[in-house]
């Protein structure tokens, strides 16, 4: 390996450090192995873009709009429904059978899509039951996880292996074959769920399960005490005293003033955070002349609260509640911030966003309906009320259907004719055409920056093969396990991916560890003295290669492993720790199950 593996080498663990740190988007990640592998010399410019003509790339960028044409028009509401009906009785059936529905469904569909339509579904089974909502939002977000490894289609991670298996040389997934595996893995852990989701996930209380009968107890607000205002020249601890809010702190200037009050008095200017219920906050301009942040002026008494979760993806990320203008685009003003189950202890305004944070919006029915177009948030009240398009289920039904039927006669049958990038693009333009999603909404439901992050790792993949890095990486995992025999190599990619999982994003760790696993695989069979094309090193190949497949959806222990799990976070009202206590064992038993199910069914 000469100075360009070792700075293809460096340039690998400096994307590790940006995916852990967070320092830099994944599509500026993605960019930025574009130029520097092509400036280097290292990779050729045509090498270095092909990437956007890859397999997966086109078919993840096609799958995105057929899963939000099924989203729209409701046309998997009817598996809601099932879910409500035959999750009757006990908690553990109830996680089981909503878990079952969930993980069938996101064998076929974006499995993102299949979570924003049960969660709100979920929350109002928790309502109805008291069966706590955190017990089954978590399980709900693993379920779909696990469903998607019973297929090629079932999530982006296998789509993402198989088009880098293609390019390094490999045959790629075919659309059952992870099945005879992923099926009973996935029917073992949700009976594992069932059973132990109860001791294992806390009561947590979200804003969103707060909200009984389309209400909810009491938030927190931030208003300024207006120059006009009967309460100036009041001591703090006696003002709301008689409607119930209560002064959780107040701003003046740039210094924060906390409870118990003495001697305050209330000054113009003053930035208070309020707590309490609607009707209280009802009158709180007309009777003490106050006013919202930003002058914004709203009657809750004719407005409707609902509950917004920021997207994963959303440029809205990192910016500050105040940047928002959701009043200027959307008629809509934010009442309150939730983040891991806690209120905010700090100004609301200047909050600096995250993926999975909840915000408690005000607003009519006409900014409702522009939030659900949005793909920047998920709008958790009500997924009746999402849908807009329900006269075109059916037709978005056939059509996934026809796709999907297109994967399987392509893998099963070799039909070769229409391959699978194809399949899935002609569903998004069917999808346009029939008018399930709007040209506008199909363009924003595709995530670019994904798509951009996957073209960069899969030219640095090249990059790793061209120079030998992966052959360093692979002879490093062969040397500590080639003696305990092929299975132990397998176990250990898989541990390996589960671990990354924990840190960074899961399209990353598909990306960058395919390349080193068919290196590993390739090493391997020379080191045992297989043929290379013989049975043995074939079976071995395909071991490494679905390990990594497996593994890199094995994304339980944090919630920043899938964005799944950051869209249950908020509304589950959980802690990052809640996380580590159903997901850590549940890892470890998906591990289990594919360090030993892996071997068998490919007979190494």
């Amino acid at each position: 390996m000469g100075p360009d593996g070792v700075f293809v080498i460096a340039l690998t663990f400096g994307v590790l450090v940006l995916l852990v740190t967070r320092r830099a988007g994944l599509d500026a990640i993605g960019i930025g192995l574009l130029i520097a592998l092509a400036a280097s010399g290292i990779l050729d410019y045509r090498h270095a873009v092909e990437g956007f003509g890859n397999k997966a790339v086109l078919t993840i960028a096609g799958l995105y709009v057929v899963g939000e044409g099924l989203t729209r028009t409701g046309a998997v509401e009817f598996l809601a429904g099932l879910m409500l009906r035959y999750s009757g009785g006990g908690e553990r059936r109830m996680v089981l059978v909503s878990g079952l529905i969930a993980a069938i469904v996101s064998a076929f569909l974006n499995n993102t899509a299949v979570v924003v339509v049960f969660i709100p579904v979920l929350i109002g089974m928790a309502q109805r039951t008291g069966v706590p909502a955190s017990r089954l939002l978590m399980p709900l977000s693993f379920a779909a996880l696990l469903g998607g490894m019973c297929t090629l289609v079932g999530t982006s991670t296998n789509l993402i292996v198989s088009g880098a298996a293609e390019d390094a040389g490999q045959p790629g997934l075919t659309m059952f074959e992870m099945s005879p595996l992923g099926i009973p893995l996935m029917l073992i852990c949700l009976v594992f769920m069932a059973f132990f989701a109860k001791r294992l996930v806390p009561v947590r209380h979200s804003l969103t399960t707060q909200m009984p009968s389309g209400g909810m107890r009491e938030y927190v607000t931030e208003i300024v005490i207006g120059p006009t205002s009967s309460l100036i020249g009041k001591p703090y601890h006696d003002v709301f005293g008689d409607v119930g809010m209560n002064v959780l702190f107040f701003v003046r200037g740039e210094e924060m003033h906390w409870p118990p009050y003495f001697d305050e008095l209330v000054v113009e200017g003053d930035v208070l955070m309020l707590r309490g219920g609607v009707a209280d906050l009802a009158d709180l301009q007309t009777t003490y002349g106050l006013k919202y942040v930003n002058d914004l002026h709203f009657d809750p008494r004719t407005m409707l609260f609902f509950e917004l979760a920021i997207a994963p993806n959303s440029p809205d990320v990192g910016r500050r509640v105040e940047e928002l203008n959701l009043w200027r685009d959307y008629g809509a003003v934010t009442v309150a911030v939730l983040r891991a189950g806690q209120h905010i202890r700090e100004r609301a305004s200047r909050l600096m966003l995250r993926a999975g944070d909840l915000l408690l919006v005000c607003g009519d029915e006409a900014s409702q309906t522009k939030l659900r177009a949005s793909s920047d948030f998920y709008l958790l009240t009500g997924a009746h009320k999402r849908i807009k398009l329900r006269g075109h289920a059916r037709r978005a039904m056939g059509i996934a259907l026809g796709v999907v039927a297109l994967f399987a006669a392509n893998s099963m049958f070799g039909l070769e004719q229409v391959p699978l990038p194809f399949a899935a693009l002609g569903g998004a333009i069917a999808m346009v055409a029939t008018g399930c999603v709007s040209p506008r909404r199909a363009y924003g439901s595709i995530d670019w920056a994904i798509l951009v992050f996957i073209v960069g790792t899969l030219a640095l993949g090249r990059a790793m093969e061209n120079t030998h890095a992966a052959g360093f990486f692979a002879h490093g995992i062969i040397g500590v396990l080639a003696d305990s025999g092929p299975a132990a190599v397998v176990s250990g990619l898989v541990l390996l991916c589960i671990v990354f999982n924990a840190l960074i994003a899961h399209s990353a760790v598909a990306v960058l560890l395919t390349p080193i696993a068919i290196q590993a695989a390739a090493e391997y069979s020379s080191t045992a003295g297989f043929a290379p094309d013989g049975p043995q090193a074939t079976a071995i190949m395909r071991a490494f290669i679905l390990a990594i497949a497996f593994g890199g959806s094995i994304c339980f222990a944090t919630p920043i492993g899938h964005q799944v799990n950051l869209m249950v976070y908020g509304p589950g009202g959980y802690r990052y720790s809640d996380f580590l206590r159903l997901g850590l064992p549940l890892s470890l038993l998906a591990w289990i199950v594919v360090s030993i199910g892996l071997p068998l069914i490919t007979g190494i």
